[in-house]
């Protein structure tokens, strides 16, 4: 298993890496594929395009951290065939949506209209952001450091969740009530998302409860003691992995790709098992709950690109068997914090914030047993706390998003 999983690995990272030359050869072999076999569709639509193609009012904003990144956030402020003038003078509650890790804003709207979480929150009356990660696809830039000079790399892609809970979600809903005139709005974040979430609300609690009111947390990610996601196993218990990725200089992992894309929607659309097994691979326990005619959609946009750091965190977390932050060696340690290891998160400090929680029966990556345990650490603060028959992926590809119906009512019964 070991070494299909290594093969897997390496496979992603060839395609990843591959020079651009062996990348146009393999452009042109699968877009005539793409041409034969695929109707065009969604896989390889712009969000922007793709909101407009169904519909959807849509805007892009540019948010500019402290620390210099730009981040692109898109909104849908209404609900299908409103006019973006339209649905603004409504002045509908604002809810933003933060992706997980290696993903993007697109995640939100891939699945059956009627299925997707952002156009589900956009036609039941919602004034719905979609915020892009640092370093992803969407939002690979900065103000001063240019992320492919070999001279600029190691400073842009040196953050994990943390830099992002501290900067991005504070730069993402400071802007976001401005520009709508709001006091407050919630926030719905996945996976990677659900960890700078609690990371901010833990580091600044006093901050996040004057300007969120209600937090919905899909497959949180805090502790991953029971973590059973074969990649993440094997970046963490076999050092030389990371040792290797470290060594070629590689600080950016899984970058968006247009061929890497095309080759993924084109083999999913045709062969949905194959990519099944991929989603298994990496974090889901049975990947057939997942809509099957919207894989090949997911994967035309997917992988969106991250910081080897942030897997880097996560593999800590993983084998410390404990929520903490970033572990950058004893020195640096007494530096940073004043100890020689790296401090845990103490989620039960966090108080007054309402939380409706949500966790996945067939979940490898937040696994059952680690949500129960973060749910402890919510204690009070939990309003709503139930698990559901979905993977990891799940949460943005049911075929039944039962859960989501589940939320608004929450959303509704706690209005902001």
């Amino acid at each position: 298993m070991v070494k299909l999983l290594v093969f897997t690995f390496t496979v992603l990272l060839a395609l990843t890496f591959a020079h651009e030359e062996e990348q146009n050869k393999f452009l042109t072999v699968q877009q005539h594929y793409l041409n034969l076999t695929s109707s065009g569709g969604d896989e390889l639509k712009s969000f922007i395009i793709l909101c407009k193609s169904k519909g959807y009012p849509v805007e892009t904003h540019k948010i500019l951290t402290e620390d210099g990144y730009w981040l692109t956030v898109f909104r849908i402020p209404g609900r299908k065939g409103q006019s973006r003038e339209e649905a603004k003078a409504e002045h509908k509650p604002v809810i933003f949506l933060q992706h997980g890790i290696v993903d993007s804003s697109d995640t939100f709207i891939l699945n059956d209209e009627e299925k997707a979480p952002g156009f589900m929150l956009a036609n039941a009356g919602y004034d719905v952001w979609l915020g892009n990660s640092r370093g992803s696809k969407h939002s690979r830039e900065h103000q001063w450091l240019d992320p492919d000079d070999p001279n600029d790399q190691v400073a842009f892609w040196d953050y994990s969740f943390e830099e992002m809970a501290e900067y991005d979600v504070k730069a993402n809903v400071e802007y976001i009530l401005k520009a709508t005139g709001k006091s407050k709005l919630a926030i719905a974040a996945h996976s990677q998302g659900t960890t700078q979430m609690i990371y901010a609300m833990t580091n600044n609690n006093e901050w996040w409860n004057e300007k969120v009111s209600i937090f919905v947390c899909l497959a949180g990610v805090a502790r991953l003691e029971n973590c059973g996601s074969s990649t993440l196993q094997l970046l963490a218990k076999e050092d030389f992995v990371m040792n290797t990725i470290k060594a070629l200089g590689i600080y950016e992992m899984f970058p968006s790709k247009y061929y890497q894309n095309v080759v993924f929607s084109v083999i999913c659309k045709n062969i949905p098992s194959i990519c099944d097994f991929f989603l298994e691979v990496l974090s889901d326990n049975d990947a057939k709950v997942n809509n099957q005619n919207r894989i090949g959609v997911f994967l035309g946009h997917y992988p969106a690109g991250s910081s080897l750091k942030c897997f880097d965190h996560f593999r800590q977390i993983l084998l410390a068997k404990q929520f903490q932050r970033y572990d950058y060696g004893e020195e640096m340690n007494m530096k940073k914090y004043g100890q020689k290891t790296p401090p845990a998160i103490d989620i039960s400090k966090v108080r007054g914030t309402k939380i409706v929680q949500i966790a996945g029966s067939l979940d490898l990556l937040a696994d059952p047993t680690d949500n129960k345990w973060l749910s402890d650490q919510f204690g009070d603060n939990l309003i709503y706390f139930k698990y559901y028959e979905l993977g990891h992926m799940g949460f943005l590809l049911a075929d039944d998003m039962q859960f989501m119906h589940d939320v608004l009512v929450q959303l509704k019964q706690n209005p902001w």
